[in-house]
């Protein structure tokens, strides 16, 4: 168990109860053992949590009244493609983003060396690897 698991609850009418995250800074969900992550990806992993982190099962889950289930694969069903010149507009936009961060970096970019983050408000020691792939390799199933 978590041990800083008091900091995610108080107490209401007796209680224990989650705070509210909306409420609680970064770095409190980080002591909590919380990653940054897109709601979506957190869908993901969630998908391979229930699944015991096998790809494969999530992919075969049969959950289908499941409201994750439509998003099991990490992308949103609902959003229409992207046509081949909004592609282009957004590839050309984020070159163009690119080759100007690296030939003038502003004082954002520069990482302070006297921060324990690395930018992204992740602490280095909790960076882990959330691959979409199988981990150990080995064979999962659902329960």
């Amino acid at each position: 168990m978590n041990r800083n698991r008091h900091i995610g609850l108080e107490r209401c009418d007796g209680f224990d109860v989650g705070r509210d995250p909306r409420t609680m800074s970064a770095d409190e969900l980080e002591q909590l053992g919380h990653d940054r992550v897109s709601p979506l990806r957190a869908l993901r992993l969630k998908c391979l949590d229930c699944c015991n982190d096998s790809v494969q099962e999530v992919r075969l889950c049969t959950a289908v009244a499941c409201p994750s289930w439509p998003f099991r694969m990490g992308k949103n069903p609902w959003r229409d493609p992207l046509g081949d010149a909004e592609q282009a507009r957004r590839a050309a936009t984020m070159n163009r983003n690119r080759a100007s961060a690296l030939t003038k970096p502003e004082k954002t970019q520069v990482p302070d060396e006297s921060s324990p983050s690395d930018g992204v408000r992740v602490p280095k020691d909790k960076v882990g690897d959330l691959s979409l792939t199988n981990k150990a390799g080995g064979a999962g199933g659902a329960s």
